[in-house]
């Protein structure tokens, strides 16, 4: 079987059955946002890598090299923000041509320095490695949480809330517009969308709230797809979900763009990826605690939906405003 046969889900199931977490120390290892290892009686230590490479994630025709470094090590702290945790250090890689400038290399290390500082992320090493045609960065985070408030995507229950952080679809768009325009598309009228693909915002602050207040049951962040997402924390909760589409965030830039049409905004809100928003699950009487941390973050918090019962486990639907159900072709990306 090849690998396209086998898919990207099956894999991961597949290598999760192979490397089980029999150790005593590792609370958590493959099927969520970041494995968890016990550090001590009261905290634990998260790890997660991620690896963007030329040609399959990005394009140096729109992606500088400044922005490509924030985005290599944004990725990896949203799985830490999933989990709740708070980010402590970070390992880069990076593999490119020998003739590669210094110049370019200066730029992206930059990006790297200012994004994890931002977020007290100490880089602490890395690899160096020549691969001719193509530039590819490998980044490793690891945080801390309080052992009792890790967040889980195992966690949701029926009759529980789904909520999302900030607005959907823009990356997608902003993807879109970027390989139309390249780089101008940043000073376009779609701007915004744009950088929101090259420069996503990690949801640190959003994760330890809701971790720390014991609002969320559930989270993952959406990297490649909401109606995807949703399916793997619907599949290790043992759960379905059913999300209504009129109650989806949805950005000015997206609204406008498909003013004229609503389906394709909609589904690009549904399935579009790398908008690393943080989604999550809450019992109803946690509402009021979202909402008061929505106004004191200044974030976007929107209720999408509810957690059904577990008759049709990580099944996941989306419903227009009428109750009818919305045909989702591809629930978001896969590599494989």
């Amino acid at each position: 079987m090849h690998l396209k046969e086998l898919g990207e889900e099956r894999l991961i199931k597949d290598l999760g059955k192979r490397f089980p977490s029999k150790k005593p120390n590792l609370i958590k290892s493959i099927g969520d946002d970041c494995c968890v290892v016990r550090a001590s009686a009261k905290k634990v230590l998260l790890a997660t890598t991620d690896i963007l490479i030329e040609g399959v994630h990005f394009k140096k025709a729109y992606a500088a090299p400044y922005l490509l470094g924030r985005k290599s090590i944004s990725i990896s702290l949203s799985d830490i923000a999933a989990m709740g945790g708070r980010p402590s250090f970070c390992l880069v890689s990076i593999a490119m041509p020998e003739d590669t400038l210094k110049s370019y290399i200066d730029e992206l290390y930059r990006g790297i320095k200012d994004r994890s500082s931002e977020f007290g992320c100490r880089v602490a090493g890395g690899n160096t490695a020549r691969l001719p045609g193509r530039v590819m960065i490998g980044t490793t985070v690891f945080g801390t949480a309080d052992k009792g408030r890790v967040v889980f995507r195992s966690g949701a229950k029926p009759g529980h809330k789904i909520f999302v952080t900030g607005t959907l679809g823009d990356s997608a768009l902003g993807l879109k517009i970027l390989g139309k325009y390249g780089e101008k598309a940043l000073k376009g009228p779609f701007g915004k969308a744009a950088l929101k693909h090259l420069d996503p915002v990690p949801r640190i602050k959003a994760g330890v709230k809701l971790s720390s207040k014991g609002l969320v049951s559930a989270m993952i962040d959406v990297s490649d797809g909401l109606m995807l997402d949703l399916k793997r924390l619907c599949e290790s909760s043992g759960v379905s979900a059913v999300v209504e589409a009129e109650r989806l965030p949805l950005s000015g830039e997206l609204t406008g763009f498909f003013y004229s049409r609503p389906k394709m905004r909609t589904a690009l809100a549904l399935t579009g990826g790398e908008d690393y928003e943080l989604l999550f699950t809450a019992p109803k009487q946690a509402s009021k605690g979202i909402l008061g941390l929505s106004r004191e973050l200044g974030l976007k918090i929107t209720e999408i939906g509810s957690i059904a019962g577990a008759g049709n486990i990580a099944k996941v639907r989306a419903i227009d405003s009428r109750g009818a159900a919305i045909v989702v072709k591809r629930p978001g990306f896969a590599h494989f």
